[in-house]
């Protein structure tokens, strides 16, 4: 696999013009008169680097402006979140209401559901995001970390998407510190359209870009699992994160950054990853068993785990047998993390040491997600079995214990996205204010958090 990356730049100084930023460890310096114009394209792999200098209308307010500094420091955030929370606020009904269960409320917004709020056109927004810096204010994005503890655990996170620009933006706006990293594979099947629209999205923040090779997803067979592995190489570059994470373009947190930054300093460097032995499913495997005499378990591609966990994978000589025998599976995306988070003697930290089954103790809380067979209700519709969560959902999203849902479809349900948007930005501003505090009480006594390898 060629090791290319996206453009990913960190700006450390913007004075008189005067350009300083670091790329991959390369530092580079672009100093320009008052009418220049010159950008610099700097795309690079473990065996060759290039530079390409080409002129462009160079615009100061994609480097600078109220909405990368002033707004955002130390002395203006909590007005400045207070000042934006309109752009989060669903007028048409009242969220708390729905969160409330109130049938009337709920019964109001599924006649609107559809027309709430303005959507936003992929052309749209790759018009939006000419000016960054616009874009960025006018959406109302937190480019803060806001508080000492997040700056200090920063997150990364993979997002595998193929439509809907709108909805890949709100997850990224709703996840979005700039202390954190993201990895976004664009599926290669997607329309140009949509490519340009997420890939201007990507280019207006230096810790957001594109995976290093797209990748064109079948389900079931390799390729949903070869995407999280591209973007787990492509992030370890960046030293500082301490939890990754798998998303889609369909999924939204329900928890805050803050929130998740307590919840996984609760779990002590413990993973969270499903994985099951009675539901197994060996017929997958076509009669072999995996190498190096691992017990092999069904899990699922949605996880969050630590970052020794991703080293072992890009770097332990048997996670890569393991990942040749699962290429010869079906669904090897639920084989391949599970098992390795369910093979203690391996060593890996934070795996799990009890018994790879579900029990009161051992939730799997990486995602809320409602199969058709599970006792949960579904308010929405089940599309390949999956609940497509709506509107009628809301009380019981908004009183889950999972950080991510999966999933939702934008076209069919506007109000349980605005609501989720407007539940998870009270929420961090009351937080940053110290109105709501986080108690971890519960994911602390967790079983896989009391039986992780240390």
């Amino acid at each position: 696999m060629q090791n290319f990356f996206s453009e990913v730049y960190k700006y450390t100084d913007i004075k008189n013009i005067s350009l300083s930023f670091s790329k991959k460890g390369i530092n580079t310096s672009l100093s320009f008169s008052t009418n220049a114009s010159v950008t610099t394209v700097i795309k690079y792999s473990s065996k060759k680097f290039m530079t390409t200098t080409v002129s462009v209308p160079f615009n100061r307010s994609h480097f600078k402006g109220k909405g990368f500094d002033e707004s955002f420091s130390k002395e203006n955030i909590g007005s400045t979140l207070s000042n934006i929370s309109s752009i989060f606020q669903v007028k048409e009904v009242s969220c708390s209401a729905i969160f409330n269960a109130s049938e009337k409320e709920i019964s109001k917004a599924k006649r609107i559901t559809k027309r709430v709020g303005n959507s936003i056109s992929d052309e749209k927004y790759i018009n939006l995001t000419y000016n960054c810096t616009s874009f960025i204010a006018q959406r109302g994005y937190i480019m803060s970390s806001l508080t000492e503890e997040e700056e200090n655990f920063p997150l990364a996170f993979s997002i595998s998407t193929y439509t809907g620009a709108e909805m890949f933006e709100r997850l990224l706006r709703a996840i979005y510190r700039p202390q954190n990293y993201y990895c976004i594979q664009v599926d290669r099947s997607a329309s140009e359209k949509f490519f340009r629209a997420v890939s201007s999205i990507v280019d207006c923040f230096p810790n957001v870009f594109l995976a290093s090779k797209r990748i064109d997803v079948i389900w079931g067979e390799f390729t949903v699992l070869e995407t999280e592995l591209i973007c787990m190489k492509d992030l370890w570059q960046f030293p500082k994160w301490k939890y990754f994470f798998t998303l889609t373009g369909q999924e939204f947190p329900l928890k805050t950054n803050f929130e998740l930054v307590k919840i996984l300093t609760a779990y002590q460097g413990a993973n969270d990853v499903m994985t099951t032995v009675k539901h197994a499913n060996p017929e997958r495997w076509y009669n072999t068993l995996p190498p190096h005499g691992l017990k092999p378990v069904k899990g699922s591609v949605h996880i969050i785990v630590n970052r020794d966990y991703v080293g072992f994978i890009l770097q332990n000589r048997i996670s890569y047998d393991l990942l040749n025998w699962t290429k010869k599976t079906f669904i090897p995306d639920e084989t391949f993390f599970a098992i390795l988070n369910a093979n203690p003697q391996l060593g890996i930290k934070g795996t799990y040491k009890g018994e790879p089954e579900h029990s009161a103790t051992r939730p799997f809380l990486a995602r809320y997600k409602v199969w058709e067979w599970d006792p949960i209700p579904c308010a929405g519709k089940y599309v390949r079995d999956v609940c497509i969560l709506t509107t009628g959902d809301l009380p019981l999203l908004g009183q889950a214990k999972e950080m991510i849902a999966n999933k939702f479809f934008l076209d069919w349900d506007r109000v349980v996205i605005g609501c989720l948007e407007e539940k998870i930005f009270n929420n961090t501003r009351d937080e940053y204010l110290g109105i709501k505090t986080v108690n971890t009480s519960y994911y602390s006594n967790l079983d896989f958090v009391k039986n992780q390898v240390t």
